[in-house]
């Protein structure tokens, strides 16, 4: 029944999604919860700094669930279509601390890019440490949304390592639309993901646990133009289900 479920969300997410045509949409680049270029918990195909040969990201998410979870961050590209990065999921519920690290590499750039990454979590729950590896392949191209210019996320992938199951795949689709762009000009995208996992295996706020996870809010470009980044985020974790949360967050980007 569980599986039914959350087959019937894959396939009506994708049917929402793939309404995608040929609008073009702006460049906009953030770090998802982990400090991953991307979505909310899906890292897209880009890099923080596409345009760019090297720039660093620096950001904190904070989720509204029990104490509070806090997760500082940063994102460095120090070769043009490579980032590597770290991200404190600090959880003081359960004196908890999770240490997350990242890399990607994007290898296109068409009109469908793609890119492999991964990242490597030290997580402890309670008295128990243990370790979790994730790769993927991620494929973002762009379309449009209910006439809105976007940009639509696929990602395929794998975790491997203590307490998971050997026959367990990875799946995530989001969106980033350009939301009502004559009204906010490009400063304001809405940002949604659908995903059978979250930014960690022990994470805050964003269960992917049985039904799979939507999440869903906005993001601000406070800078839009400059060659500077400050990106003000507003989420609603796991909007499906009863313990839904909230986070919000803050990033700052600067080439190098």
């Amino acid at each position: 029944m569980k599986k039914s479920k959350f087959l019937t969300a894959v396939f009506s997410a994708a049917l929402l999604i793939s309404a995608a045509s040929s609008l073009t949409a702006s460049d906009f680049r953030g770090q998802s919860l982990n400090g991953t270029t991307g979505l909310i918990a899906t890292p897209t195909a880009h890099t923080g700094w596409d345009k760019s040969e090297r720039g660093i990201d620096i950001g904190i998410h904070y989720i509204s669930e029990d104490d509070g979870y806090r997760i500082p961050k940063v994102t460095l590209q120090l070769i043009k279509n490579l980032e590597i990065g770290a991200a404190y999921d600090m959880q003081p519920q359960d004196d908890s601390d999770d240490l997350i690290l990242h890399g990607k590499f994007k290898f296109s750039a068409t009109d469908t890019h793609l890119a492999i990454g991964g990242n490597y979590q030290k997580l402890k729950l309670h008295d128990e440490s243990f370790t979790n590896q994730q790769a993927y392949l991620a494929a973002t191209y762009r379309g449009s949304f209910i006439g809105m210019p976007a940009e639509t996320t696929i990602v395929f992938g794998k975790t491997f390592g203590d307490n998971t199951e050997d026959s367990d795949l990875d799946f995530s689709m989001g969106f980033d639309v350009n939301f009502l762009p004559k009204v906010f000009n490009g400063y304001i995208h809405w940002i949604s993901d659908f995903a059978n996992y979250s930014y960690s295996r022990i994470p805050g706020g964003a269960d992917y646990s049985y039904r799979g996870c939507l999440n869903t809010g906005f993001r601000l470009a406070v800078l839009k133009g400059s060659k500077f980044k400050l990106n003000v985020d507003v989420f609603l974790l796991d909007a499906l289900e009863d313990n839904r949360s909230f986070a919000s967050g803050i990033s700052f980007g600067m080439p190098l």
